[in-house]
């Protein structure tokens, strides 16, 4: 998402927070066509599995890689990769 940003030179704070990254995007013009929902999902994965005993479960790490594709194919798709 801070890929799309960047190509549209748009500037953006240090953050993980995709809930913030795509209200900045749509700012920009970059219209997503992901649930915020989802988005949301993965920020509270990254955030609860930096610390020790917060691992996630196998069906918690399926959910999280197939957003994160989702988010993936969209920012490619949009920079024409």
């Amino acid at each position: 998402m801070k890929a799309l940003l960047i190509s549209k030179s748009a500037d953006f704070p240090k953050t993980h927070d995709l809930l913030l990254l795509n209200n900045l995007c749509s700012t920009n013009g970059i219209l997503l066509e992901i649930d915020p929902k989802h988005l949301n999902t993965l920020t509270d994965y990254a955030a609860r599995t930096r610390y020790p005993g917060n691992d996630p479960t196998a069906e918690d790490a399926k959910e999280a890689i197939e957003l994160a594709k989702l988010v993936r194919n969209f920012a490619r798709k949009f920079l024409g990769m």
